[in-house]
């Protein structure tokens, strides 16, 4: 019977105790990742959460041994090539952290295209030779410019949804154009019992909030209009009943101590319209008068003229 490797065995124990003392588990795929990013995404991570490449026989060992309840259920995330991320932090902050990770890089061939590939108008640092040859075997239009090859005319190099062929990866990488987005796929994590996916991780809190906060008032303003008693819209129906109490108050002449002020205020309106009323018939007798003695003025200057023109025709 042949025995593990004590260095196995040292693993699997490390990745037990990081497991059982840390809140939050993050099992994450890390195919087509490079050494130099995965140490990049360490540093990042250092001192809100731990970063362990693992083999996936020796990750469902240190996940049997757990004592946690439904960790199990992480095992049918670990197809392939994956790392696991322990941590203090709740799923949807080191989700958020996780995806902070990720960076452009190189195309190797085979990748789909997540957006249209262009190559505009550029020169290049490469010298008239066999690379004009390579470059128009993938359909761009070169030219010499300054004695380097420049590529003349833009060029819709990859669709969307497209694979990125090998042979367009190389010039891509030669023109040093990064396309393809590559980090850690997160599958999902584990918290407090519960496995949360990789969309459920990506939600954004303030979100979430704002749209929890819209749904309450609506739900509010929905069991006033329905009359539905709880005790959210207790204030709300106190302070609408008192409202129309005082107006029915008001309509009906009943004055108590309770909304004597009410009819204090009543009365000063009624007064300022009465006085305004008034006010406004004085001004309109004023203007009366005036157009009289303008009217009278006028009939005045034309008994003037008429007395003149009839002396006129005398004595002319």
């Amino acid at each position: 019977m042949t025995h593990p490797a004590p260095w196995k065995i040292e693993l699997v124990k490390d990745l037990e105790s990081d497991i059982e003392n840390n809140p939050v588990v993050v099992v994450v795929g890390i195919k087509g990742i490079a050494n130099a990013q995965l140490q990049n995404i360490r540093k990042t991570l250092r001192g809100k959460a731990k970063l362990r490449v693992v083999r996936k026989r020796l990750l469902l060992k240190a996940l049997e041994n757990s004592k946690k309840e439904h960790i199990h259920d992480l095992e049918k995330l670990s197809e392939g090539q994956v790392a696991v991320v322990t941590t203090s932090s709740q799923p949807a902050v080191i989700g958020r952290i996780l995806e902070g990770t990720r960076q452009k890089a190189f195309a190797k061939g085979g990748e789909i295209a997540e957006d249209d590939i262009i190559i505009p108008e550029m020169a290049t640092d490469f010298p008239p030779g066999p690379m004009m040859s390579e470059f128009q075997k993938v359909g761009l239009q070169t030219g010499i410019d300054k004695g380097k090859i420049a590529i003349k005319k833009e060029a819709l190099f990859v669709k969307a949804g497209e694979p990125i062929p090998k042979s367009k990866a190389k010039i891509l990488v030669k023109l040093g154009i990064p396309t393809v987005d590559s980090g850690l796929d997160i599958r999902g994590a584990y918290s407090d019992g519960l496995i949360f996916d990789k969309e459920t991780m990506s939600i954004n809190v303030d979100y979430a909030t704002s749209n929890i906060a819209v749904a309450f008032t609506q739900a509010k303003n929905v069991a006033l209009e329905a009359m539905f008693l709880v005790p959210e819209i207790l204030p709300s129906l106190i302070v609408k009943a008192r409202f129309s109490a005082e107006q029915l108050a008001v309509m009906t002449g009943t004055v108590d101590e309770s909304n004597v002020e009410l009819f204090i205020l009543k009365a000063i309106r009624e007064a300022n319209k009465l006085n305004a009323t008034v006010s406004g018939e004085e001004t309109e007798k004023q203007e009366e008068k005036k157009e009289e003695k303008k009217e009278q003025k006028a009939k005045a200057e034309d008994t003037s003229d008429s007395v003149s023109e009839g002396l006129s025709s005398l004595f002319g």
